[in-house]
């Protein structure tokens, strides 16, 4: 199970992610610099498989990744999703994402949806694409926050979920609203809430991306949100990125 959500603000985006792992898994090294072909992203890295689940650089383009535990995993051996994210890191545009991905053979990876934010994406401007591989077909989607996976009780952690992040949401959605929403334990704690717990598994770290005109940021928790994860608290631990000169968010 994965949640993630996102919020949309006059000068940028801001993207809220819980990532829901076995607790075998081995624990993710925290978001970094990277460059590729002259483009900076951070990035957090699960070792296992060399990739990653979230990324945002220098441009103000964002990328996140979930497992679609509902397609059809392709025969043969497969390729890590998150090496997959690790590629599309330093795209500058959804263009250039789309242009990759009918490029390359899509049954090398097992089904997943990805949402990529573009640098120009705010409140009055664009809107955030999707696309959901289903391990037969490519999709496009317009997708809208919440959205989960879960490999457990999909359709109940759906609308428990989406219930969960209307009630928080009603009046005006902000940062506030959003940390208590994926800090939630509702309806109790267990493998329904959006901050998951499970004998076999549970939520491992919260992800924060900020892009706005003048900063493209990520702050990490490594642990389950729901130990009080305040604005300041992402505000202190932000790793930026300076910003390409030649991005301009309308």
């Amino acid at each position: 199970m994965c949640t993630v959500s996102w919020l949309l603000k006059d000068d940028g985006y801001q993207v809220f992610f819980n990532r829901d792992e076995q607790k075998s898994r081995a624990q993710a090294v925290p978001p970094t610099p990277f460059c590729h072909q002259g483009v900076e992203y951070l990035m957090p890295v699960d070792p296992d498989g060399g990739g990653s689940w979230i990324a945002t650089n220098e441009h103000g383009q964002s990328i996140c990744l979930l497992n679609y535990y509902q397609g059809n995993v392709p025969k043969g051996v497969l390729t890590s999703r998150g090496l997959l994210v690790k590629s599309l890191a330093a795209f500058q545009n959804y263009a250039q994402v789309d242009e990759y991905l009918q490029s390359i053979d899509l049954k090398s990876f097992a089904p997943f949806s990805l949402l990529i934010f573009e640098p120009d994406l705010t409140r009055h401007h664009s809107t955030v694409k999707g696309v959901c591989w289903t391990g037969q077909s490519l999709v496009y989607i317009r997708p809208n926050p919440p959205l989960i996976s879960s490999s457990v009780d999909y359709q109940k952690a759906f609308e428990l979920r989406s219930e969960c992040y209307q009630a928080y949401t009603s009046t005006h959605a902000n940062v506030d609203q959003l940390l208590e929403f994926h800090a939630s334990h509702i309806p109790s704690k267990g493998h329904l809430s959006t901050c998951m717990h499970r004998k076999d598994a549970h939520t491992v770290s919260f992800t924060h991306i900020l892009v706005t005109s003048s900063e493209r940021g990520m702050s990490y928790h490594p642990g389950s949100p729901c130990c009080g994860i305040t604005e300041s608290y992402l505000t202190q631990n932000r790793i930026s990125l300076i910003p390409s000169s030649n991005v301009k968010i309308a």
